[in-house]
Order: structure tokens, then sequence, then C-alpha cells
């Protein structure tokens, strides 16, 4: 049961080191308001959270009612992230510093953090995509395991959200002064997806 773990952890931690959308929407909001970077990581660690308990609760149900069917997601899944894996790869170069927002107060950007993680259906996707490769169906009950990887993800892609909201400023000069900088990250989370992807295409059900 350590096994997953020890591949998971890691797993999580790439990809979340690595910037992204996310990244780019805390970025702005740190550059507009003091503190606003960690408001918004609060409210998008939230939003992760709530996308943890929808995935519990559909992939839960897919086992009870079919193991096929979970394989099924499970394939569907690794298709998936190696697509956003090849994306990555291909769009490495777009990667460009936002420009500031408005300060609108902590509430309001808490609240703009957890909607913008909510309504954005490739991070539903992306959970259904994530976590099912780290289930170990003839161990603990899947639910609970989807929900302690669930939780794991949500903590370590907080304290990495968290660590660019504190480093906005750095990561400004570092963006604007380096074009290769984009391309170097977007390849790297580009690889990792990929890599997960073959790796669940490959793994036994």
């Amino acid at each position: 049961m350590m096994e997953p773990w020890l591949l998971f952890i890691p797993a999580c931690l790439a990809l979340n080191l690595t910037p992204g959308p996310d990244v780019l929407f805390i970025l702005s909001q740190a550059l507009g308001a003091r503190r606003g970077g960690l408001w918004a990581t609060l409210g998008l660690g939230l939003s992760y959270l709530g996308h943890t308990l929808l995935a519990v609760v559909g992939l839960s149900a897919l086992v009870m009612q079919s193991a096929t069917a979970f394989t099924l997601i499970k394939y569907l899944g690794a298709a998936y992230l190696l697509y956003l894996g090849w994306s990555s790869l291909h769009s490495a170069s777009r990667l460009t510093m936002p420009a500031a927002a408005e300060d609108s107060g902590t509430w309001r950007i808490f609240r703009r953090g957890l909607m913008v993680g909510l309504l954005n259906p490739k991070v539903a996707l992306f959970f259904l995509a994530f976590l099912p490769q780290f289930v170990v169906v003839n161990a603990v009950p899947v639910p609970q395991q989807l929900l302690l990887l669930g939780l794991a993800f949500t903590l370590t892609a907080t304290l990495c959200n968290g660590g660019y909201a504190l480093m906005a400023r750095v990561l400004q000069m570092r963006i604007k002064g380096s074009p290769g900088f984009s391309r170097i990250t977007g390849k790297l989370s580009g690889l990792i997806m990929m890599g997960l992807g073959v790796r669940l295409a490959l793994a036994k059900a």
C-alpha cells in the first residue's frame, strides 16, 4: 500500500511546482494586492477539495457498479493526461507574466479563486484522470483511498501555490527576464503528465 504513495507525492510536487494557469492567476492577485496571492491560494485550495469530493462520489459509484467501468475510466484518464502533456509541450513558449489585478479586497479575491477552481471543467477532468492511477482496488476501500489522495494533492498544491504567492515579485522579474523559463517549465510539465499517462496505460488493471 505504500508503493502508490511513493509515486503519488513526488508526482504531486512535480506537477504543482510547474507553473500553470492557477499559478499565473495567483501571481496576478499577488501583484495587485498585499496578501492577495495568499487569499487566492486559499480559494483555489478549497476548490480542489470540492473537486476531490466530486471525484470520490463519482469514481466510488463506478467501482461499486462495475470494475470494468473503473478500468475504462483509468484508461480514458491515461489518454487525457497524454493529451494534456502533449498540449503543454506544444504551448511551452506561451507562458507570460500576468498583469497585476486590481485590489478588490481579500474576500473577493478568495471568492474569485474559489470560483476559478470550481468552474474550471479542466480541473474536474484532471482529478478524475489523476487520482485513479494510485488506487489499489483490492486494498483499503476505494472511497477512502480517493479521499486521502485528494486531500494530499490539495495540501501539496496549496503549499506550492502559497510559495508562488510569496515569491510573486521575484517570479515577475524571472519570467520577464528569461524567455527560456516558460519553455523549460512548460516542457517539464508536459513530460510529467505524459509520463503519468504512459504509466497508467501500461499498469495492470
